[in-house]
Formats: C-alpha cells, structure tokens, sequence
C-alpha cells in the first residue's frame, strides 16, 4: 500500500471514498454512524485536501483503501480533557474521519496509515496527537491502543454537525 496526503486534483476521489465508506457501513456491526455530508461534511472533506491534511492508503491501481484528515482543530471541549500534553494548536494534530473500506478490512490497512501519519507528525515537529471516537467504537479503541494512543477518558464535546456529543478521547505522545 502506498501511503501519501490526498492531492487538490483527488478531491472528488476523496468525497467518493468517504461517500462509499458511509454507505457499505450503514446498518452494519461496524455503522460508523457518519451521514453523507453531514459527518464528515463535504466543505470539511475538501478544505483538508486543499490544506494537505488528508491522508491516503492507495492499493489495487490507485484505489483507495483507507484514509483520515490529521489537521490542528480541536473541537470545542477538547480544552477541557485531561490530555498529557499541553501546547498551542500548532503543535497538535487532531485526527479525524478513520476510515477503512471494508473489502480492505484486517489486512492492517489502517494500522498502517495512522503509523504514517503518526511519522509524518513526529517529522512535521508536533508534540501530540489527539482523536474522539464514539464510546461503541470498540474497533478504533482496539486500533488506537496497540498503536500506544492512551484514552484519556470520555468528553463531552461540540461538533457543528453532531451538536453536543460525549466522545472517547485519545492522545499519541510524539
């Protein structure tokens, strides 16, 4: 799998992938329990691949795999948690929208992703990375753990597109 951030000229390429990912998920096990340009929004999809913070897994001629946005936005509410590290925005990245398609599911796809980014992060001199997931998420809390993000307990948290919403938190010391 190649590994590599999202170019302006993919932005359709982004919003199909995330459009598909929502569908194929929709009333499964795993209902990521996004909606199509709700969560996460087209505007928010294309503002991160025109700022370079969409990350790509591309395999199978240049199909992608899995993808997430690693940008320097935390939602309000992240002030408030616990996080290990303390620092101005610009020395954090918050990661969003992890997404694997499931023909790609258990091939470590995503593992793989999140330890590029992790990389690209500890390279771009950031000190953390933080990340929110549903509390049900079961199989990101599994994924985030064996990469060393440490949970630093659920938070309630604001999302334009999710209103008040009480998240689990991680963090990855850089």
């Amino acid at each position: 799998m190649e590994i590599r951030k999202a170019r302006v000229d993919e932005t359709d390429k982004v919003l199909a992938f995330y459009h598909e990912m929502i569908e194929v998920m929709k009333g499964t096990d795993f209902d990521i329990l996004w909606k199509y340009d709700v969560h996460p929004s087209n505007d928010f999809l294309r503002e991160s691949t025109k700022r370079g913070y969409t990350y790509l897994g591309i395999v199978d001629d240049d199909n992608i795999a899995c993808a997430c946005v690693i940008d320097r936005d935390p939602a309000p509410g992240y002030e408030d948690a616990p996080w290990q590290v303390r620092a101005s925005k610009d020395e954090i990245g918050i990661v969003h929208s992890v997404a694997t398609l499931p023909q790609y599911h258990r091939r470590g796809y995503a593992k793989e992703l999140l330890q590029a980014a992790i990389d690209s992060s500890r390279e771009a001199g950031l000190r953390s990375l933080q990340l929110d997931t549903f509390m049900t998420n079961e199989r990101a809390h599994n994924l985030y753990g064996q990469l060393g993000f440490i949970e630093v307990g659920p938070q309630e948290v604001f999302y334009e597109d999710l209103g008040h919403v009480t998240l689990k938190l991680f963090e990855y010391v850089l």
